[in-house]
């Protein structure tokens, strides 16, 4: 009997305007670090923190506006990442709150217009 195709793991691909500028702002105010970069200057990268990675590729046509993306990362500890975020003086929503699905969450927008929401498991 056939087994069914598990799945490993998951990574969003952003579309960018700029993908080095989009791996240095992740790299400096996020905290990952750039795991491949494609081209010179870069137009497909990877940026990785522990085990998230999230793509970003170059856009070839920019005269139409991409609507955002939006990436969940569960986090263990969402309170001191929402600190570590605002030292940076990273932009957020709001601090990190109680939600009714079980999580703890806080959001925040990236230079292109992207969401990273991160929650943690109470």
């Amino acid at each position: 009997m056939p087994t069914q195709p598990q799945f490993i793991d998951s990574a969003p691909v952003f579309p960018v305007d700029d993908a080095a500028k989009t791996a240095r702002y992740y790299r400096d105010k996020l905290g990952f670090t750039v795991e491949a970069a494609y081209g010179e200057p870069p137009y497909y990268v990877v940026v990785r923190r522990d085990e998230v990675r999230i793509h970003f590729s170059e856009r070839e046509d920019t005269s139409r506006a991409v609507p955002p993306c939006t990436a969940y990362v569960l986090v263990q500890d969402a309170d001191t990442l929402f600190k570590e975020y605002r030292s940076k003086g990273i932009t957020m929503f709001s601090p990190p709150e109680d939600q009714e699905n079980g999580m703890r969450e806080f959001e925040l927008s990236d230079l292109n217009g992207h969401f990273l929401r991160f929650g943690q498991k109470l």
